[in-house]
């Protein structure tokens, strides 16, 4: 999506559409997450991922035949919203599936891996794309995933735990804000999560920034966009791997907070040092930190916090997390 706003409009582009992409998300992540507290939560994720994939597999076909732009954004927009849902979805889900606090940080552990994993691959694969094909050709191998990921989930099978019953729907907006109270009536989880959204302005910083700095600065093409976050992706593997020995649960806060340093300070260097070998390798301490911050934001809450608000309060974090995305996206 960068690749085809800066083709558009320059950098300037890419920002303002990261912000219109990220900001209706913030709005509607906290009452699309509220359902995952009222709702069976592996069909509110099933739902997300079909919804996401429908609307970038439209987003392709437009690309594809030389539609407007205009209708592109939009559907990104509506992919984005819906994917918001999903990552709340999941870390409220988790905790259900384990039965020990030591399996619930391993299990984040894994997924972590599995993120970084994604991260790597996802890129290479955009890289590869872009090269021998179009925007387009990306576009329709993501919705084939986001797809692919709701049949998948049709086969989870859990028992979910007692839960009074739910409210009348009319009751969500005050559900909903339920999620945002229990960010300062549960401090500690407040501190992990505020600790988290400086993290995530970064990296609204970095949606503009990596394209600037493959097309512009280092002179890369469009594919250097998927190879800069690929090597993202490479350190947050390498940095997973290295989290895999931390599973016994200490000082996941203060690795949360020296993830969130390491976030910032390779960035700013990249401006100081042009070199595509360096650049590369500073991107791969991005990723070691995202496997840092990502390893105690998504075990704390679910320790901090009672079962029947983790969906709420993770939709007030994925909102929160929209917000400041869209805000270092546009400040960029």
């Amino acid at each position: 999506l960068g690749v085809v706003a800066f083709r558009q409009g320059g950098a300037t582009a890419v920002g303002v559409v990261a912000f219109v992409r990220m900001a209706p998300a913030a709005l509607l992540a906290p009452f699309g997450t509220a359902l995952a507290d009222r709702f069976p939560r592996d069909r509110v994720l099933m739902w997300s991922c079909l919804i996401r994939g429908t609307a970038t597999g439209l987003a392709a076909a437009i690309l594809a035949t030389d539609g407007s732009r205009v209708a592109v954004y939009a559907l990104a927009v509506l992919a984005t919203a819906a994917f918001t849902v999903f990552r709340p979805g999941h870390s409220a889900l988790l905790p259900g599936l384990c039965t020990t606090p030591l399996e619930l940080t391993s299990a984040n552990v894994v997924r972590g891996l599995l993120d970084s994993l994604s991260t790597l691959i996802g890129p290479l694969v955009a890289a590869l794309l872009l090269d021998i094909g179009s925007p387009a050709a990306v576009f329709a191998f993501t919705a084939a995933l986001s797809a692919g990921s709701g049949l998948l989930l049709l086969g989870l099978s859990y028992e979910a735990p007692p839960r009074a019953p739910a409210q009348p729907l009319r009751r969500i907006v005050p559900e909903t804000a339920e999620g945002f109270r229990a960010l300062t009536r549960y401090h500690d989880a407040g501190l992990v999560i505020g600790l988290a959204l400086v993290q995530t302005m970064t990296r609204g910083c970095f949606n503009v920034f990596v394209v600037v700095i493959a097309l512009e600065l280092l002179d890369m093409g469009a594919p250097g966009v998927g190879l800069l976050t690929a090597a993202v992706g490479a350190g947050a593997v390498a940095g997973s791997l290295g989290a895999s020995m931390l599973v016994s649960g200490r000082r996941l806060a203060t690795l949360e907070g020296v993830g969130v340093a390491l976030w910032g300070l390779p960035l700013a260097l990249s401006g100081a040092v042009p070199h595509e070998a360096v650049v590369l390798a500073f991107m791969c301490v991005i990723g070691v930190a995202n496997a840092l911050v990502d390893i105690g934001l998504y075990t704390l809450p679910a320790r901090l916090v009672p079962e029947r608000l983790l969906g709420r309060l993770f939709g007030a974090k994925e909102s929160l997390t929209a917000l400041s995305v869209a805000l270092g996206s546009l400040i960029a």
